[in-house]
């Protein structure tokens, strides 16, 4: 009797197959079982068999590790930036009142902008200094884009005190919502945010007041 393809363990992937595909390039593909339990295909092309499955490896562990931190992990201070953006990214779309438009925007500006900036370093890094020395760099290009830049990772770092990441954003935090509206509709997105910070340094001095007694 023929049986099925045993299934993949959570943040496993299957066998990499290849074939050649047109213009002589050789597609590899692979099934992989992300860490929600969600079964996908992912595939890579490249001149050689050895390149796509070796592209193919580099997708599949991007794509776990992300899998992973939608799934349970939580962000820590030395996690890279691109996990936090990817995070913040995931909960502009789905826990505030954000338009498709606007969250493009965003996305555009962390990958096109901030993720050549900042990416390969962690949240720690992200000191006051080397966020101004790399905004000022990006001048040459347009004061929007720097603009851009600007409200785009100071609501990041916002959102990375909200979830208790870090203990206060580096930046000088613009208190006028207007200075945002370039980027679209995160006004209620803002506020949200700043709501989680209210409420996590209130049980953060209920914490001392406790430890006190």
């Amino acid at each position: 009797m023929r049986t099925g393809r045993p299934p993949l363990e959570w943040g496993t992937h299957g066998e990499i197959t290849t074939r050649t595909v047109a213009s002589g390039y050789v597609r590899a593909s692979a099934r992989v079982r992300l860490w929600d339990g969600e079964l996908q295909r992912m595939t890579a092309t490249a001149s050689t068999a050895s390149d796509a499955r070796a592209f193919l490896q580099h997708r599949i562990a991007e794509r776990l590790r992300f899998s992973e931190l939608d799934a349970w992990r939580y962000l820590t201070p030395d996690d890279p930036f691109d996990e936090l953006a990817h995070m913040w990214l995931g909960d502009l779309q789905w826990d505030s009142d954000v338009s498709g438009s606007t969250h493009a925007r965003c996305e555009r500006v962390v990958r096109t902008q901030l993720q050549p900036a900042f990416g390969k370093f962690k949240i720690r890094e992200l000191t006051a200094e080397r966020i101004e020395q790399r905004l000022a760099s990006q001048r040459v290009q347009s004061e929007k884009v720097v603009a851009s830049s600007r409200g785009v990772i100071e609501l990041l770092l916002d959102f990375a005190v909200g979830e208790g990441v870090i203990r206060s954003n580096p930046m000088v935090v613009s208190e006028d919502d207007a200075a945002l509206s370039h980027l679209g509709d995160l006004d209620t997105h803002r506020e949200i945010v700043r709501g989680r910070i209210e409420l996590l340094r209130g049980d953060q001095r209920r914490e001392m007041r406790g430890a006190d007694d």
